[in-house]
């Protein structure tokens, strides 16, 4: 009689073992799809096919595992940004790198100024533009205090382009006519249009980033 082949379920042991690292990388993805107030231990489990408490042998709990999620933020920044011949450079690529994050993951990335949180990620990107800077001549606290200036800049003009819906054709995914209130008189209604409805997120950045950088004297 032949023999015959009896498919079986995988075995727990062949799934890819728990890790810090990988329990992050899930909590990050879950929050880029379903936002920051969504996540859970119990639904981060589910995503990861275990029990929530088997999360707890690699994070003591959710504030750990969002101090996990902000040390990824800036691990992909640290790798957009590294070292330039130029220090200026240098910083412009920093803040091109908190933007691009910002972008790439818009639900957790209110988590870099609403989580009290500096990894060690953060202040080697830190320590990388303030020894370029310093190495070519700027005294060391203007490097630092020019860097600070900065990185609120990119933060803050990313995080609010995120918020009105960089992308789009005006400043939200509305029409800027639906952003009025009834009754603006024409001639303000043209103002809006094209202080908001004419905007081009990147190119201000790029505006507001040179003219910094420029305005910068050692």
């Amino acid at each position: 009689m032949p023999s015959m082949v009896v498919a079986t379920e995988p075995k727990a042991e062949q799934r890819a073992p728990l890790t810090r690292d990988r329990i992050v990388h899930a909590a990050l993805r879950y929050i880029d799809t379903h936002g920051l107030a969504g996540l859970s231990m119990h639904k981060l489990g589910a995503e990861l096919n275990v029990k929530a408490m088997s999360l707890y042998k690699y994070v003591a709990n959710k504030d750990d595992l969002l101090d996990g999620v902000v040390e990824e933020l800036w691990l992909e920044v640290e790798h957009g940004a590294p070292a330039q011949a130029d220090w200026r450079d240098g910083y412009r690529s920093f803040a091109r790198a908190l933007r691009d994050m910002v972008y790439r993951h818009a639900n957790a990335a209110t988590l870099i100024t609403s989580h009290v949180s500096m990894p060690a990620a953060s202040l080697r990107c830190i320590r990388t533009q303030i020894a370029a800077a310093s190495g070519n001549g700027v005294p060391e606290d203007r490097a630092y205090a020019w860097l600070r200036t900065i990185t609120s800049y990119a933060l803050g003009t990313a995080l609010n382009d995120v918020a009105w819906g960089a992308g789009q054709e005006t400043c939200q995914a509305r029409t800027v006519a639906e952003l009025l209130r009834a009754g603006i008189p024409p001639d303000l209604a043209e103002v809006a249009e094209i202080f908001c409805g004419q905007a081009d997120a990147e190119a201000q950045f790029e505006l507001g980033l040179g003219l910094m950088l420029r305005g910068i004297d050692t």
